[in-house]
């Protein structure tokens, strides 16, 4: 799966994207809570300013992928642990087993989001 829900009524445009509030947003695209520092960063990279300096850019972007790469980390893990055991785990108790701290909370929760769904 590619991660994007194929059973979107719209797929939301720059104008759209740009000109909404952050929660309407993500109320749109369908997509957990724990995802809004990640659909903030992208809603700034598509809407930023023509002056937007390329070195931001690069850092959005650099920031944007190391995220990802985190979750996916975690998800790598979440696979070791089995597919039974971790869609009926709850948060603290797979960063316990995962021996992860509390301050990755929102990471567990997306990364469980995308291997239990």
């Amino acid at each position: 799966s590619s991660g994007i829900n194929a059973e979107w009524p719209l797929r939301p445009g720059k104008g759209l994207i740009c000109s909404s509030r952050l929660q309407e947003l993500m109320d749109l695209l369908e997509v957990p809570d724990s995802l809004d520092g990640a659909v903030e960063m992208a809603q700034k990279f598509i809407c930023g300013s023509g002056i937007l300096s390329s070195s931001l850019v690069t850092k959005d972007s650099a920031a944007l992928q190391g995220f990802i790469d985190t979750i996916m980390g975690v998800v790598d893990q979440l696979s070791e642990l089995g597919q039974s055991y971790v869609c009926n785990a709850g948060i603290p108790e797979l960063l316990t087993s995962l021996g992860l701290p509390d301050t990755m909370v929102s990471v567990v929760e997306t990364a469980v989001d995308w291997f239990c769904n």
